[in-house]
């Protein structure tokens, strides 16, 4: 798609705002008191904008020959007051543009910034998030306002995750050189030290499987290539499947980056990226993976720093009888890919609209927190094979966290309120991040039907769980154990599972 980003002019002003109020009206605006929709519009109006524009106010604004399709506001060269595209223009990288405009622009006017900041509506953080911004509080509401605060360290340069192709068929081998000359582990590399061209290192999959045997898994590799200069710092690959020797030394991802790139946040960089490439495969259903296997020495505090930003929680440590390591101690480190968050829907492209609220609950039937999705603007049903509809305007999802259990009920009820079914999520544990409920999904499923039927989901996901070694046998059969206990404590009991749903809907939509 062809437009332009350009500093914005005082004739601009007007339609620029005309597309900030059409699009906080439809996307944002739900989420706010009265209040805050009144406090949000005291800052953006003409009047403001255009005064503040002669201090320390800075709009870019993307346009699609003469129509603003989108704009980013930043005050100070350090915070991002706000950020708007056009609904025809989600998902075509609009946003991520602006963002990344504003940044080059804080950098080149401000030689000492260290971060930028930006108070994130509920209905952006996870966009934030996937561009490398973090948490730094949990949600907030002030002067009826509810926002994350989020900051993004910019004193790296930005880097991107490739297919090794001809392109990079020099620096690779420089990369190579360097490694042996310096007699580095060539971590995440496929055997780049074992091969004496890269036509040769190309061959990834039948070269891998002659080295390793049957049991080599399959695997994909990524260069780190530096955007400025389309420099390769790094290289990183991620393998589908564990052996033996990856689940008890190697891991999932290995990864690598040039002695005189290193302590510039690459590897954090690079983890966290693939990260996300590891999401969107599960999305779109190609491998399916719900945890990844990350190991380092336990001398080397860097790797393990890195793998605890993105997320790694250790589970022990292992003696190295592979000599991989040089303290002897490798550190076995697991990142999940199944969080599923509370406000997830917010990045769902057919929810145009959705009331969220979320309630501390302490009583005699239920502790722990309760979210309401109230979905106001559905742009496509969400309809099973069966019929059943699942999602559309007027719908309510209401989600049960309680901390102290390994399952999370969520009850669908339509837009007369009237209950669809009962889904229930088996997890390793829930959990709150930043102020918003979690469930690390263990894939095993329980639907409870209106009628009372009672169907076990998701079976041949957690059997390949198995296979793929993300849980041991005696998690798997602890899963189990936990469904065949719910099962038998709602069996037979859909009146009373409808009168404790029902008597918390009304409570939120009481207070909504």
């Amino acid at each position: 798609m062809d437009y332009i980003i350009e500093e914005i002019k005082i004739d601009d002003i007007q339609n620029t705002l005309y597309l900030v109020e059409k699009v906080f009206n439809e996307f944002e605006a739900p989420d706010y008191s009265s209040e805050g929709i009144e406090n949000f519009y005291k800052f953006a109006n003409y009047n403001n904008i255009k005064e503040n524009l002669n201090k320390n106010l800075k709009i870019l604004i993307a346009k699609d020959e003469e129509k603003i399709i989108g704009m980013i506001a930043f005050r100070d060269y350090c915070h991002i007051n706000m950020l708007f595209v056009d609904k025809e223009y989600h998902k075509k990288g609009v946003a991520t543009r602006l963002v990344n405009s504003a940044n080059k622009y804080c950098k080149f006017n401000n030689k000492e910034l260290e971060y930028i900041t930006v108070n994130s509506s509920p209905y952006a953080v996870e966009f934030y998030r996937k561009l490398g911004f973090e948490c730094t509080d949990s949600e907030r509401t002030i002067d009826g306002i509810r926002f994350t605060p989020m900051k993004l360290k910019v004193d790296q340069d930005t880097i991107k995750l490739v297919i090794p192709t001809e392109e990079y068929k020099d620096q690779v081998m420089e990369y190579r050189k360097i490694f042996l000359e310096n007699n580095e582990s060539f971590d995440g590399c496929a055997g780049l030290e074992d091969v004496s061209s890269y036509e040769e290192w190309l061959d990834f999959d039948e070269r891998l499987k002659n080295k390793y045997g049957k049991d080599c898994p399959p695997s994909i590799v990524y260069l780190a290539i530096r955007i400025k200069d389309n420099k390769l710092v790094g290289i990183i690959d991620l393998r589908y499947k564990l052996s033996d020797f990856l689940y008890n030394y190697g891991g999932s991802i290995g990864f690598s980056v040039l002695p005189a790139e290193r302590q510039k946040g690459y590897a954090k960089e690079m983890l966290r990226l693939i990260l996300i490439k590891c999401k969107d495969e599960r999305e779109n259903k190609k491998y399916n993976l719900g945890r990844v296997l990350v190991t380092c020495d336990k001398e080397n505090i860097a790797s393990s720093k890195t793998i605890i930003a993105n997320g790694g929680v250790l589970e022990n440590e292992v003696i190295d009888k592979a000599n991989l390591s040089e303290s002897g101690i490798i550190q076995r480190y697991w990142i999940s890919l199944k969080k599923h968050f509370a406000n997830f829907v917010l990045n769902d492209p057919n929810v145009e609209s959705v009331k969220q609220k979320l309630l501390s609950i302490n009583d005699n039937d239920f502790k722990g927190d309760i979210y309401l999705n109230n979905f106001t603007k559905i742009k496509n049903p969400y309809i099973l094979e069966n019929g059943i509809c699942m999602r559309d305007t007027g719908y309510k999802w209401l989600e049960f966290y309680d901390y102290n259990s390994r399952v999370r009920l969520t009850a669908m009820y339509d837009e007369k309120n009237e209950i669809v079914e009962w889904y229930f999520d088996i997890a390793r544990m829930i959990g709150k991040e930043n102020g918003i409920p979690y469930e690390d999904d263990l894939y095993l499923d329980v639907l409870l039907t209106k009628e009372g039927n009672i169907i076990l989901l998701d079976e041949d996901e957690l059997k390949e769980a198995l296979e793929r070694r993300e849980l041991t046998e005696e998690e798997f059969n602890e899963v189990y154990n936990v469904a065949n206990e719910l099962v038998n404590k709602i069996k037979g009991k859909v009146e009373k599972v409808k009168k404790f749903t029902d008597k918390y809907l009304n409570l939120l939509l009481e207070n909504n």
